[in-house]
C-alpha cells in the first residue's frame, strides 16, 4: 500500500480576527502581496497589511519578493505626507488636520527643474511644490500651513508616473503676485508643453486666485527662471532656448461706473543674446536694471527701453543664478560643472571683484546692507570627518556668511543635506507688538536654511550664539481670527508666576490653587524636574525661615 503523496500533507490552519466596527460588504486578497482588502456598508475601504505569515503565491520566487516587499517603504504612511489628522472614533470622521511643511516631491529630473520652492521676504513664507501640484505657502515664523493652491486640476494617484509637474515657483517682493511653470512631459519624445502661469493674491484674502496663463511662452523651450520687478507690476521669464520676455500687468479700468477686473499679463519686450540659453535672471533693487545670464556672460538691460547697455564677464561654465547685492552695487553669480564658481561683480567697474570656487547651491542677499551668504556643497574629498568633541560625518554642507569687500567669510556653519537646499534672508518688523525675537540684539533679518528633506531653521546670522534660533509670533496681514495649533484644540495654557516676597522673611502663601497649573505647558519648555519639584512642594507646604540664634 502506498504511503501519503507530498501533495496530501497536512496544514495548519490558523484563524486570524480582522478588526473593524462597521459590516462588511465584500472582502478581497491580493494575489502575491499579504495584503487583504474588504469594504463596509458605509463605503469604507480597509486594508490589512502583513497579513497572514506567507504571500498567497505559489511560486517561491514571487513569495520571496513579497516577503521582502511586506514592510512598506515609508514607515508611518499615516503620516508620509508630513500631515497629523484628528479622528473621531469609530466613524473615523476628520476633526481636524495639522500640516507640516510638505516633503519633496519623487519627479524625474528635467532640463530647467529647480529646487521646487521660493521665500517671502516680509512674511517669512516659503512656498513649495508639494504632491498632486500643489504649491504649499508655509509660515516659517509661526511653523504652521497657511494654505495651498491648486495649479492645475488633474487625476492623480500616489503610484502612478507623474505626466505634469511644477518646475518653477517664484514670488514678488511684497508676497502678493505668484509666477508658477508647469510642464507636461512628453510621451515617447513627443507632446511636450510648458504653461506659465501668474497669480495674484487679494489684499484681505490670503488665498492666490490664477490671473493669466501663457501656454508655451517661449516656444517650446524650457523656462530656466522667473524675476518679479521690485516695485512695479512686472515681471520677467528666460528660457534655455536663447530668449526672455518682459511681461507686465495691466490696471484696472472704469468704465461707466463699472469696475472691470485686470485683464492679465502680457508680453512687453522680447529679448536675446547671440541666441546663447539664457539660465537666470534678476531684477536690480531699483528696478532699473535686468541682468540676464546668456550662458557664460551677464547682460546687463534697460527692462522699460529693452536695451542692452552692457556685456560682463565670461565664466568657465554657465552661470546658474543671479543676485544684486544690496542697494545693486554688485551682482553675486554662481556656476556649476566641473569648475564651480561664485564671483561678485563690481556695477561700477563692470569687473569681478573676487571669487571662489565654491560648489553653490543656493545664494542670498541681505537687502539692507552688504552681506550675502553661500549655501556651498563640500566636495566628497574634503567631507567632515570625527573630531575631537563633535562627530561632523554627516555634514555635507556649509553655509558661508560673507561682506562684498572681504573674501574671508565672516561666520561659517556645516549643515546636512545640503544637497536640493535653500538659503534666504528674511525681514522682521521691530516696530510691530506681534513681532518678538527671542534675542533682544538679533537683528531686523534673520537667515533661513532650508535642507533637501524640507528641514528647516531661522536663526540670527549676527548674533554671538551660532545657529540662535528665532521666531516670531505672526504673519502680518496673513494672521486668521480665532485660536490654533495647541489652543485651538485644548484652550488657552495658564500662566503660572511664583512670587517670592523679597523684603519680609516669612511663610510663602500660595494663590489660586498654583499646583494645578505647575506642569501645564508643552514639555519641552518646562523646567528640569529637579528645579520643577522644589517649586511644586513650595506651592503645597508652606515653607518658612527659621533664624537659629
Amino acid at each position: 500500500m502506498e504511503g501519503p503523496s507530498k501533495s496530501s500533507e497536512r496544514h495548519d490552519i490558523k484563524k486570524i480576527r480582522l478588526h473593524h466596527t462597521k459590516k462588511l460588504t465584500t472582502l478581497a486578497f491580493h494575489p502575491m502581496k499579504r495584503i487583504v482588502a474588504a469594504g463596509d456598508v458605509t463605503g469604507r475601504i480597509l486594508v490589512w497589511r502583513g497579513f497572514g505569515n506567507r504571500a498567497f503565491s505559489l511560486s517561491d520566487k514571487l513569495i520571496n519578493e513579497a516577503l521582502m516587499s511586506n514592510d512598506d517603504e515609508r514607515p508611518g504612511v499615516s503620516c508620509a505626507d508630513n500631515q497629523i489628522h484628528l479622528l473621531k472614533m469609530p466613524s473615523m470622521e476628520i476633526l481636524k488636520s495639522i500640516a507640516g511643511i510638505k516633503l519633496p516631491c519623487s519627479v524625474p529630473e528635467i532640463k530647467g527643474s529647480c529646487s521646487g520652492f521660493a521665500f517671502d521676504y516680509a512674511c517669512g513664507l516659503v512656498a513649495v511644490c508639494a504632491e498632486n501640484y500643489c504649491i504649499q505657502l508655509y509660515s516659517l515664523f509661526d511653523v504652521r500651513e497657511i494654505s495651498q493652491v491648486q495649479i492645475c486640476e488633474r487625476n492623480h494617484q500616489p503610484g502612478d508616473e507623474p505626466t505634469v509637474m511644477v518646475t518653477l515657483v517664484a514670488l514678488s517682493l511684497d508676497g502678493c503676485v505668484m509666477g508658477t511653470v508647469e510642464t507636461r512631459l512628453p510621451e515617447e519624445g513627443i507632446g511636450g508643453l510648458a504653461s506659465l502661469k501668474f497669480w495674484t493674491r487679494g489684499q484681505q484674502n490670503k488665498d492666490f486666485s490664477l490671473s493669466t496663463v501663457v501656454y508655451e511662452p517661449h516656444q517650446e523651450s524650457d523656462i530656466s527662471a522667473i524675476a518679479f520687478h521690485p516695485t512695479s507690476r512686472m515681471a520677467v521669464s528666460s528660457s534655455h532656448g536663447g530668449d526672455f520676455k518682459v511681461w507686465i500687468c495691466n490696471h484696472e479700468i472704469r468704465r461707466k461706473d463699472q469696475m472691470l477686473q485686470k485683464t492679465g499679463w502680457t508680453c512687453h519686450a522680447v529679448g536675446s543674446y547671440k541666441k546663447k540659453p539664457l539660465t537666470a535672471a534678476v531684477f536690480s533693487a531699483d528696478g532699473s536694471v535686468l541682468a540676464v545670464a546668456a550662458e557664460t556672460v551677464i547682460t546687463l538691460w534697460d527692462p522699460e527701453k529693452n536695451v542692452l547697455v552692457a556685456v560682463i564677464g565670461d565664466s568657465l561654465e554657465p552661470i546658474e543664478s543671479l543676485s544684486f547685492l544690496g542697494k545693486s552695487e554688485h551682482l553675486v553669480s554662481t556656476s556649476r560643472g566641473s569648475n564651480p564658481q561664485v564671483s561678485v561683480w563690481s556695477m561700477s567697474k563692470l569687473s569681478v571683484s573676487w571669487s571662489y570656487k565654491l560648489h553653490a547651491e543656493a545664494v542670498t542677499c541681505s537687502r539692507d546692507d552688504s552681506s550675502f551668504a553661500v549655501l556651498a556643497r563640500l566636495p566628497e574629498s574634503s567631507k567632515l570627518t570625527e573630531s575631537n568633541e563633535t562627530t561632523l560625518r554627516s555634514k555635507d554642507g556649509a553655509i558661508l556668511l560673507f561682506n562684498v569687500g572681504d573674501p574671508v567669510p565672516v561666520a561659517t556653519w556645516f549643515v546636512e543635506k545640503s544637497s536640493g537646499g535653500g538659503l534666504y534672508f528674511l525681514h522682521t518688523n521691530r516696530a510691530s507688538s506681534d513681532d518678538k525675537i527671542s534675542d533682544e540684539n538679533s537683528a531686523s533679518v534673520l537667515l533661513a536654511y532650508l535642507n533637501g528633506d524640507r528641514e528647516y531653521i531661522v536663526f540670527n546670522p549676527y548674533g554671538e550664539q551660532e545657529g540662535g534660533v528665532a521666531h516670531r509670533r505672526s504673519v502680518v496681514g496673513l494672521e486668521e481670527t480665532g485660536q490654533i495649533g495647541y489652543s485651538s484644540i485644548y484652550g488657552e495654557l495658564s500662566e503660572f508666576e511664583l512670587k517670592r516676597n523679597q523684603t519680609q522673611p516669612g511663610p510663602l502663601v500660595p494663590s489660586e490653587r498654583p499646583w494645578e497649573t505647575i506642569f501645564s505647558g508643552p514639555s519641552h519648555s518646562l523646567p528640569p524636574l529637579t528645579k520643577l519639584c522644589s517649586s511644586f512642594l513650595e506651592s503645597l507646604i508652606g515653607k518658612r525661615t527659621v533664624v537659629v540664634e
